[in-house]
């Protein structure tokens, strides 16, 4: 093998690299021009939805609140902060609700058993390795108030 076809290989990998390089980076641009010109009706609009008061929730406890839909909301406050999960069971939709002497989220409907991150370990929820769908939960320390980030519904459609 002569140094010439050395040279000849690493050059070829080199150019490929940059070639890939740059057509990622031209995706890349080019997800992001598609996602500013799409208009924004078509992105789910979302509002923040007062919680109430941080202190109205205990450490390890769950408070249920209601979205806009009239949908049931699980907010758990733990020592790192708040979570929130949809209350709809991910197997076949039923209600799951706090269990606070279990510390599990509970599925009455086929005996689904979440742990407090949401995840499930019985039932067929379980087995099928599903989670309970979390939602966005803001506290604010200072205004000592919480927020649910929650889908927006038009007017007149509840």
């Amino acid at each position: 093998m002569s140094e010439h076809d050395t040279t000849s290989r690493r050059g070829i990998l080199a150019s490929l690299a940059m070639g890939a390089g740059l057509v990622a980076a031209y995706g890349v641009l080019g997800l992001q021009g598609l996602a500013f010109l799409l208009p924004k009706r078509l992105r789910p609009k979302t509002r923040l939805l007062y919680a109430g008061r941080i202190d109205d929730y205990e450490i390890g406890g769950v408070n249920t609140l209601y979205d806009l839909k009239g949908t049931p909301v699980l907010v758990q406050r733990s020592e790192e902060g708040f979570t929130a999960f949809d209350s709809t069971c991910p197997h076949l939709g039923c209600k799951v609700h706090w269990e606070p002497d279990n510390d599990r989220f509970f599925c009455p409907c086929h005996n689904g058993e979440f742990r407090p991150d949401g995840v499930a370990y019985a039932g067929p929820p379980g087995d099928a390795g599903q989670s309970l769908a979390k939602m966005n939960v803001e506290a604010n320390p200072e205004a000592g108030v919480v927020y649910l980030e929650v889908k927006d519904v038009k007017r007149g459609k509840v």
